[in-house]
């Protein structure tokens, strides 16, 4: 006798992952098709990630559906913005030095960040 498992759905914290990697491979197949493959995966992984930031899975309990009410991450929607806007620097080539400056500044934040956060949390225990 053959057992047939039911197959249970992807974990809600995981799901976001799979909007991330379809938007790229999107992203990288449209880039192939205009000539900009490099553009189009940047602008991929930025819709991917905002994407993944805003949208929360359905859960059903008990018949119900029930959105978790999650707070949008706002970092991870400033980068998304940040990939979409660098993206489509690269194919417009109008602002480069724009796209210099915040590559600079996105690694003065991560620096501080990374230093900071620690040595704060450090001090409250």
């Amino acid at each position: 006798m053959i057992t047939v498992q039911k197959r249970e759905s992807v974990h809600p914290r995981y799901w976001g992952y799979f909007l991330i990697i379809a938007s790229v491979l999107i992203g990288f197949g449209l880039g192939l098709l205009t000539g900009y493959p490099g553009s189009g995966t940047l602008i991929g992984l930025g819709l991917g990630v905002l994407l993944s930031s805003l949208l929360h899975p359905v859960e059903h309990v008990d018949g119900v559906a029930v959105v978790p009410t999650a707070k949008s991450n706002w970092a991870l929607i400033l980068i998304g913005i940040f990939f979409i806007v660098f993206g489509m620097g690269i194919v417009l080539a109008l602002f480069p030095y724009i796209i210099a400056f915040l590559l600079i500044l996105l690694g003065i934040w991560v620096l501080i960040h990374g230093f900071v956060k620690p040595y704060y949390i450090s001090l409250r225990k």
